[in-house]
């Protein structure tokens, strides 16, 4: 029961909205520029290619970043396997949605990318904490 008879929501709905929340509209911002058929990027073909894979590591580094911080920072392996397998089943998923998507392909290549930024974060992060 709430503490306060005004509230509408326990503390522990209030808690798991606060740590999950910017997890969740971040996973939600990535779905959203998977489901357009082609995003703006330069018209250099290299310097589009190192764009959209520096991209591809930046979201999916935020997003490992955001799970951590949803799953109350902790220093043991298992909490690093957690934050690193949700991450990565939301990769996976992520490109499963691209090949649904007119104009877009699934690239096993992108969940290299994905899990490079991943890792990026993860080292900064284990150093950090």
């Amino acid at each position: 029961m709430a503490t306060n008879s005004r509230e509408i929501f326990p503390p522990f709905v209030k808690l798991g909205v606060i740590r999950w929340g910017p997890a969740v509209a971040w996973a939600g911002f990535i779905f959203l520029l998977s489901s357009y058929s082609s995003l703006p990027g330069p018209s250099i073909i290299w310097w589009d290619f190192v764009f959209k894979k520096s991209a591809h590591m930046i979201v999916y580094g935020v997003l490992f970043y955001l799970v951590g911080r949803a799953f109350h920072w902790q220093t043991d392996r298992r909490f690093w396997l957690a934050v690193w397998l949700t991450t990565m089943t939301y990769a996976v998923s992520d490109e499963l949605h691209q090949a649904f998507v007119p104009g877009r392909t699934a690239l096993p290549s992108d969940i290299g990318y994905d899990s490079l930024g991943v890792f990026v974060a993860y080292y900064r992060l284990r150093n950090w904490l």
